[in-house]
């Protein structure tokens, strides 16, 4: 018999279901897509993802309707700041502009605001679950 609610479905758990196989699949191709990323961005978005991982609780700004702005820029400057302090990425060969500090602070944001972007829609989601 199905349910009203869910005319899809024959009930809430196979939709769960369907709902966590989807998750997958988005992640699965996040990772395809990551894997072409030039070895230089690709290391920025691994510190990025590892702020965010750090970031990523309930109350966080990364789940405020409206993310501060100011907050989002300060989060940017201390990943850079990581980034810069790390001897393996010191020791590439940077180009000039993306090691200069506007065109690293510039990818970083833009690299954090599209992950936190993934996650709150991941978040969102989720809790329809």
């Amino acid at each position: 018999m199905k349910s009203t609610e869910y005319p899809y479905f024959s009930d809430k758990e196979e939709q769960n279901k369907r709902l966590y196989e989807e998750e997958g699949t988005f992640e699965r191709e996040r990772n395809l897509m990551k894997s072409y990323y030039p070895k230089k961005a690709a290391d920025i978005q691994a510190a990025v993802e590892d702020a965010c991982d750090h970031l990523d609780y309930e109350g966080s700004f990364l789940y405020d309707e409206y993310p501060d702005q100011w907050t989002v820029k300060r989060t940017c400057q201390d990943i850079c700041r990581q980034i810069q302090s790390r001897k393996n990425m010191q020791a590439m060969d940077f180009e000039k502009e993306i090691f200069l500090k506007d065109g690293l602070a510039e990818i970083t944001q833009a690299l954090f605001c599209q992950e936190m972007c993934r996650r709150r829609c991941r978040r969102k989601r989720l809790k329809r679950i």
